[in-house]
Parts: structure tokens; C-alpha cells; sequence
């Protein structure tokens, strides 16, 4: 019996990592700076994140113009979708990245047309 406590207490004592990084939430409301490296080149995205618990909202604006995002944020995982109108078509975006303090990695899907990698910084 006095084993089984043993096992039990250092088990209990393993998650306490686990649960102090579930304690910090990440948040990323606010303006980030996107560059997207497309076959074309670079292109500078700026994103407008808002945030409510795991829900993500918000817009891309570029050149093209501007695009309203929706999807979510699990953790340091971010996977929304852009839908862009393109002459009267819908053209639908996803973007998968990961989260890492004021930096963000991930690429989006083009569709057919593949993959792409992008970074964003946090805008202060």
C-alpha cells in the first residue's frame, strides 16, 4: 500500500509541469506583420487577430485587399481559413501555424495550386 502512494504521489507531482503550461493561455489578439513567400515572391500580409478562448477571428489585408478570417487556436496550434472573392469566385485559404511568443510559423494551402510558408511577428 505504502508503494501505491508512493507511485500515485510522483505521478501527481509529473503533471504539475503540465498543468502550470496549461495555466498560460496563449493569446494572440492584436496586429501581426505576414510575409508569405509565394511563387510570385514575397507579399506582405497584415493580420488582425481576435481571439476568444479558442476562437479566432479577424482579417488579412494586402494588396489584394482584404479577406475575413475564421478557425481556431488550440494551444501553441493556430488552423483558420481565409475566403477571398476572386472575380465573383470564392477562393478559400487554410492556414495551419504554430504559435511561438510574438512569432508565428505555419503555410497555407493554395488549393491546387500547393503550399506556401509564412511567418508573422506581432506588431507592437
Amino acid at each position: 500500500m505504502k508503494t501505491l502512494t508512493v507511485i500515485l504521489v510522483a505521478m501527481a507531482i509529473a503533471l504539475v509541469p503540465v498543468a502550470a503550461q496549461d495555466a498560460k493561455k496563449i493569446d494572440i489578439t492584436g496586429t501581426w506583420e505576414m510575409t508569405v513567400e509565394s511563387p510570385q515572391g514575397q507579399m506582405l500580409i497584415t493580420a488582425n487577430y481576435k481571439q476568444e478562448g479558442e476562437t479566432l477571428t479577424g482579417t488579412h489585408v494586402s494588396e489584394m485587399g482584404e479577406a475575413p478570417l475564421k478557425g481556431t487556436v488550440k494551444g501553441a496550434d493556430i488552423e483558420y481559413t481565409i475566403t477571398l472573392d476572386m472575380g465573383g469566385q470564392q477562393f478559400s485559404i487554410l492556414h495551419k501555424a504554430k504559435v511561438d511568443g510574438d512569432t508565428i510559423t505555419g503555410s497555407a494551402v493554395i488549393g491546387e495550386m500547393g503550399t506556401i510558408a509564412f511567418t508573422a511577428k506581432r506588431k507592437k
